[in-house]
């Protein structure tokens, strides 16, 4: 059987693909390399509305993958990207925000032709129903319903973080998708009554599924795309039966950021010197392939809650609060900067005795590569961040640690976050974030130590947890700050811009505004990795975009003949 479109990838972007290309009739096969999870076997971790337990599942995740997070010789650590139908919408913190209108002018400005905020209004709300606001902003018929943690579940330390904001100037902004601007609010989640709902939920239901021209093949790893001269005519994969050429017409790349790029470099398309010497055969010389890639930078804020100020456990969602901010950073947009505040750090007894400021700069300007490292598909790629090449990203940074010292130094928050301390995403708090007996049992005995006296506490987390560095002695020092931010720098799992949209003097471009990939016909890329840069959101909604809007060019340049 020979496919209209074959969809690399079941993410967030793949689903979307799925669902709008076979209603038109297309025979269409989508691809995953993870697990499927049909509606009536969708997991508890997915559905859970506290995303700690499903993000924490190695089955849901590439296990091989590493990335390096700044340039100075250290090795590459494991970074968590989504391998189950779905994607990072099965797995991540729900969060359904999306962006200022001047990152979308922006990129229309720069190249993506059809791209501006006006332009991809319509998608946006096309994908939702907002169960909360009405108005031009928002959609009430799409598929991923939209609602948002009530201000009456937020747990003391947030209601405290409330009131330094205040304090701070930001103000308070009941409807994060409305106006763009600076304030704190309750966060939108794609969540319905406690429960996640992924795009496999969302898009992917049983009358979807039954529809005869769509095939879903779980377990299956692309191998390369096949061409001949320069045409797709199929894709090679496997799975358990082996290995396989499905044919087709057309291929729609959703495999995300980091796995786009090295799909197309081992099919041939890419930077043609990187090719040659890993000897894969030439199919077309894209230099901007893998190139640009961005994420979000962000450190890390934790504080010891007592009782009143911790989580409910009967409340839903992970984030109760996000806010943004200015940081007047020359050379920087408005509202560049941004907030998650979480009363819970972990799922373990520790993490939810822990309350958490993540900040992160939210207009980033740093750029890395992802690239092959070997010719076999078996071989994850090379993925290097480069976070803080651009100094304006690591002042910022810098900048934004010491603004979360004066937030926790006002009399609303010190009484409620208790010996606050610098936190890290590094290798032990990988470890004890794996779900098992053994971290229940060791963060049971951390946890009920801390409980006990305050100055075991603070021996804890000085000896323990941070290894002797202090929040005090950071906002002290600016060269430990210094050294601390670009030592400890994590991302938001946001990765885009790896394969770009761009103009036809654009040589750095990988795709078209319509998403073809330049040099070969009948391919395209509909996820993250075609952003011209990384917005001002959480990616996994204007990835939805993405798709949504891709699908819709695809199925008006099909009527158009």
């Amino acid at each position: 059987m020979t496919f209209d479109y074959i969809i690399v990838g079941g993410g967030s972007s793949g689903c979307v693909m799925a669902n709008r290309l076979s209603a038109d009739g297309k025979r269409v096969l989508l691809v995953e390399a993870g697990p499927d999870t049909p509606p009536d076997a969708v997991p508890d971790d997915i559905l859970d509305g506290d995303p700690t337990r499903a993000y924490f599942n190695p089955a849901y995740q590439w296990s091989s993958l590493k990335a390096r997070a700044v340039r100075d010789g250290r090795k590459a650590q494991h970074y968590e990207q989504a391998r189950v139908i779905g994607g990072g919408s099965s797995i991540n913190a729900q969060v359904a925000n999306r962006g200022g209108p001047g990152d979308y002018d922006e990129w229309a400005a720069n190249g993506a032709t059809g791209w501006s905020w006006d332009e991809v209004l319509p998608y946006f709300r096309r994908l939702e129903t907002d169960l909360d606001f009405d108005g031009e902003f928002h959609g009430k018929d799409g598929p991923l319903p939209i609602r948002r943690v009530r201000q009456s579940e937020w747990s003391g330390f947030i209601r405290a973080v409330s009131e330094a904001y205040e304090l701070a100037g930001i103000p308070f902004r009941p409807d994060f998708n409305g106006a763009f601007g600076d304030g704190y609010s309750v966060v939108p989640l794609t969540n319905n009554d406690g429960h996640r709902v992924s795009t496999a939920i969302a898009y992917l239901n049983e009358t979807v599924r039954s529809r005869p021209n769509l095939k879903i093949l779980p377990h299956t790893t692309v191998v390369q795309l096949v061409f001949r001269d320069n045409v797709i005519t199929a894709v090679e994969v496997e799975n358990s039966s082996g290995r396989q050429v499905v044919h087709c017409s057309n291929v729609v790349l959703c495999a995300g950021s980091l796995h786009t790029p090295a799909i197309l470099m081992r099919s041939g398309v890419g930077p043609g010197e990187h090719l040659t010497r890993l000897g894969i055969p030439m199919v077309a010389d894209v230099p901007g392939v893998g190139q640009g890639l961005q994420e979000h930078p962000g450190i890390a804020i934790s504080a010891y809650l007592e009782p009143s100020g911790r989580m409910s456990p009967n409340v839903s969602g992970h984030i109760q609060m996000h806010a943004r901010y200015s940081s007047g950073h020359e050379a920087c947009p408005s509202t560049d900067m941004a907030i998650s505040a979480v009363a819970k750090s972990a799922w373990h007894p520790l993490g939810k005795r822990l309350g958490s400021l993540f900040l992160w700069v939210n207009r980033s300007y740093s750029t890395g590569a992802v690239t092959l490292r070997h010719s076999s598909h078996n071989v994850e790629p090379e993925v290097d961040f480069n976070w803080l090449s651009d100094q304006r990203d690591l002042a910022r940074l810098k900048a934004g640690f010491q603004f979360l010292g004066r937030l926790l130094k006002q009399d609303a928050l010190s009484g409620v976050a208790l010996d606050p301390f610098p936190s890290a995403w590094n290798w032990r708090a990988k470890q004890i974030s794996q779900i098992n007996h053994l971290n229940y049992g060791l963060t049971s005995v951390l946890a009920k130590l801390m409980d006990s006296s305050p100055k075991l506490r603070r021996s804890l987390i000085k000896h323990l947890i941070t290894n002797g560095q202090t929040f005090s002695d950071l906002l002290a020092d600016e060269e430990a700050l210094h050294r601390f931010v670009r030592e400890n720098v994590t991302g938001n799992w946001h990765p885009t811009s790896s394969c770009r949209m761009g103009g036809k003097l654009d040589c750095m471009a990988v795709t078209d505004p319509s998403g073809r990939v330049r040099g070969v016909t009948r391919v395209r890329i509909a996820d993250a990795s075609i952003m011209p840069h990384c917005p001002r959101a959480n990616t996994n909604i204007p990835t939805v975009m993405v798709a949504e809007k891709m699908a819709d060019t695809i199925l008006r340049e099909r009527y158009k003949g």
